[in-house]
Parts: C-alpha cells; structure tokens; sequence
C-alpha cells in the first residue's frame, strides 16, 4: 500500500510567526493524538516558501487519509484542540493538498 501525505502550506499573518508556531505545534500533538501517523512541521528557507510553514502529515495509504478525514474533528484531541484555539487562527492556508506515495 503507497503511503499518502497531507501538505498543507501557511503563510503567518505579519508579526505572529512565533505565535503561529506554538499553535500550530499544538495542532500536531491533537494530530497524533487523533490518529495521523506523523506530522513534520517545517519552514521555508530558500525558493517561494520562505517565511512560510509546511505542515506534512503522513497517512498509512488513501483509505487511511480519508477514514481519518471522517472522523478526526469528533475525536475528543480535536475537540480539546478547537475549544482551546477559539477566534481567528495567526495564519492564512495557501495550499492544502493530498499526495500518495509512488511505488518503486
């Protein structure tokens, strides 16, 4: 089965690049805790993503990814999550995006 990856692209709004990496370090552990099997978190250092966050999360297949998907908002980390993080979120989603894994 060919692996699958979420990747999503966030632009911090002006001046909450720092604020933004706590929540969105806390939206990885709800993650996790929901059932994703990892998640990476990276930044732009070079090309059109600097001063951007990547966030990769890492799926066992598409059936995964999408069983999750129906489900991941009414798990109680979910829940726990959104009722600690009320009100305007300090990114904007540029890209949000499924992959699967080609198989050698």
């Amino acid at each position: 089965m060919a692996k699958a990856y979420e990747i999503s692209v966030w632009d911090p709004h002006s001046g909450k690049f720092e604020e933004f990496v706590d929540v969105i370090k806390s939206l990885k552990t709800a993650f996790l805790a929901s059932g994703v099997s990892q998640v990476e978190l990276l930044t732009g250092a070079a090309g059109k993503d600097v001063g951007h966050v990547v966030v990769i999360q890492h799926f066992k297949g598409l059936a995964d990814n999408g069983a999750l998907n129906e489900t991941i908002m009414d798990q109680e980390p979910m829940k726990q999550w959104r009722e600690a993080h009320p009100g305007e979120f300090p990114a904007t989603l540029l890209t949000h995006d499924l992959y699967q894994e080609i198989d050698e």
